[in-house]
């Protein structure tokens, strides 16, 4: 009876730490990522939400600045509705220049995102304040955990990760090199719908 007990607690211990030992699971740390991963503007996906301006070159009338509305569309003058969600500020562009096509010779269009529209990130694990925050954009790791009121006394500070969509793994950091302005840690600037992970 004490033997099948015994034999009971000690699997159940044996299978605990092969589970905190493959907690980890696949990443690749924040300074061996090229720079085209670090989050530049190049791979920034416009979200419901965010504020983009459209300028046609030469045609302010037709320009706009605009917040994308929940159905993931801005309205442009002359073209009408257009479909901005999940696609990138460049192919946005070519999208409405070629719409312009049938009313100006040659546009030239150009979209960026507002400096000042925000971004929903999801901070989870060993932090004091778990939950979703808004961030500014350009803000990396580091503001995300400031939001989440930082890691708790149980996180393990070498153990901070950034779960993206269009990343094949996690991206892993160090709380120190975070701290201490570690430039490539610092270069990975977060994106809407990144999830930072601390175990």
């Amino acid at each position: 009876m004490i033997s099948g007990a015994l034999r009971a607690c000690l699997l159940a211990s044996v299978c605990a730490s092969l589970a905190a030992c493959a907690a980890t699971g696949p990443y690749v740390w924040a300074d061996s990522l090229p720079p085209s991963a670090t989050g530049s503007t190049e791979g920034v996906i416009i979200q419901d939400g965010d504020t983009v301006n459209v300028r046609v070159f030469n045609q302010e009338p037709l320009s706009t600045h605009e917040r994308v509305r929940a159905d993931g569309k801005i309205s442009m003058p002359v073209i009408g509705e257009v479909m901005a969600r999940g696609k990138r500020p460049a192919q946005l562009a070519s999208e409405i220049q070629d719409r312009l096509k049938s009313v100006v010779v040659a546009p030239s269009v150009t979209v960026t995102l507002d400096a000042g529209a925000e971004l929903k990130v999801s901070v989870l694990g060993e932090v004091r304040n778990a939950g979703v925050f808004q961030l500014d954009q350009g803000s990396n790791v580091l503001h995300a955990l400031a939001a989440a009121g930082g890691l708790s006394e149980y996180a393990d500070a070498d153990k901070v990760f950034v779960v993206r969509r269009s990343l094949p793994q996690r991206v892993r950091f160090r709380y120190q090199d975070l701290r201490s302005a570690d430039a490539k840690s610092i270069a990975f600037t977060l994106q809407g719908g990144d999830v930072i992970v601390v175990e």
